[in-house]
C-alpha cells in the first residue's frame, strides 16, 4: 500500500529515462511505503523494480545501468552485488587509482 497518489504518478516519461519528479534525497528518488505498521521513506528505483521486476533478492542493490539517479524505467534497472554496482559507477580503474593514492598516503605518514 503506497501513500497519496499512485507511484506511477510521479514518473516523467522521456524517450529514454523515466524521471522520478516526487520527493529527492542527493539524486535519489524517495517514495513512502507502508512497511510493518508505518509508511518508511523508500528509494524509488527499488520501488519500481519491486512493482515491475520483483522482490530484491538478498545481497543485491539496484544498479542504474544509465547512470541516472532519479530514473525509474525498470529497463534500466539491475540486481547486482555492492561490488558490480561500485565498479560499475566509478570503474575499475578509478578504483584502482583510489586505492594506490590511499597506499602511497599510507606509506608517506609511516615514513
Amino acid at each position: 500500500m503506497h501513500k497519496g497518489k499512485g507511484f506511477w504518478d510521479y514518473v516523467n516519461k522521456t524517450a529514454t529515462c523515466w524521471l522520478w519528479k516526487g520527493g529527492m534525497t542527493r539524486g535519489y528518488g524517495v517514495y513512502a511505503v507502508w512497511r510493518g505498521n508505518r509508511y518508511r521513506n523508500t528509494r524509488a528505483h527499488r520501488v519500481a523494480y519491486e512493482l515491475t521486476i520483483g522482490f530484491i533478492p538478498v545481497g543485491l542493490e539496484i544498479d542504474h545501468l544509465c547512470r541516472v539517479r532519479n530514473c525509474v524505467n525498470p529497463a534500466h534497472l539491475e540486481a547486482v552485488t555492492h561490488r558490480e554496482n561500485i565498479l560499475r559507477g566509478i570503474g575499475p580503474e578509478m578504483l584502482r587509482q583510489r586505492h594506490l593514492a590511499k597506499k602511497q598516503r599510507k606509506a608517506a605518514e609511516t615514513a
